[in-house]
């Protein structure tokens, strides 16, 4: 659910950056074309000014070659005529500079908007780094368990394959692995039979069967009681852990 909210919010934010970017674009243009002229126009006073001061130095060097040099008179036009030109340059300068300003400011907030688009997206790749460390987890886990239980059920078919029914006489192995299982039913029917008449052992009740069982279980607990531990053990190690499909694994 996250990652599907952080993929809208991408979305949403990359489709409102595009539609501001296209705005500021128009903004940064307008501003340039501003900036350029008014500083074309701010120049253009600045040489204004270089030109009449030029020419104002020559008229006084010229005017006043027999009637003496008056600097105070050259200085008073300067002051009236180029200075005032030079103020409008410098007001044109102080507007450029603004102009700029503002540009930048419109570029800063576009990096802003990219700055918190790149920072979901960091976020998103984390959300998926998460689900794919929990995929690894869980596929860890899996892989624990399934290694666990694998040799458990080695270890109890070893526990299968190695029991042997001997003749209580002559020691005389009779029966192994899974074949014994055959003679154990067979001796259990006849303790059944023993206890409860003639009937087969699927039609006595349950407490003979128990009873059966308890006598069997007596004379040859040395072989079912490693088997029935282990399966045990088994399924109690399939019921205590978090994995999932349990009735695949019983």
């Amino acid at each position: 659910m996250e990652k599907l909210s952080l993929k809208e919010e991408i979305k949403d934010a990359s489709h409102r950056i595009r539609k501001r970017k296209s705005e500021i674009e128009n903004e940064i243009d307008n501003l340039e074309t501003r900036i350029v002229k008014f500083t074309n126009w701010a120049w253009s006073f600045v040489w204004i000014g270089i030109g009449i001061s030029i020419l104002s130095i020559l008229y006084f060097i010229c005017k006043n070659v027999e009637y003496g040099f008056a600097l105070n008179l050259l200085g008073d036009f300067l002051g009236g005529s180029v200075a005032s030109v030079w103020s409008l340059a410098g007001l044109f300068f102080i507007y450029v500079a603004f102009l700029g300003q503002k540009q930048q400011l419109l570029n800063q907030q576009l990096e802003i908007m990219y700055s918190q688009l790149e920072v979901k997206y960091t976020r998103l790749e984390l959300a998926g780094q998460k689900e794919e460390l929990k995929t690894q987890n869980n596929t860890l886990r899996q892989q624990r368990f399934e290694n666990t239980f694998f040799q458990l059920i080695t270890l109890f078919n070893s526990i299968v394959d190695s029991l042997d029914l001997r003749k209580s006489s002559t020691k005389e192995i009779i029966s192994t692995g899974r074949d014994c299982f055959e003679i154990f039913y067979k001796r259990l029917n006849i303790y059944s039979k023993n206890m409860f008449g003639k009937k087969d052992l699927i039609e006595v009740p349950i407490s003979i069967s128990i009873k059966a069982y308890s006598q069997l279980y007596k004379k040859d607990k040395s072989d079912m009681s490693h088997y029935y531990r282990t399966i045990y053990h088994i399924f109690k190690f399939i019921d205590k852990s978090d994995i999932e499909n349990k009735k695949q694994y019983t």
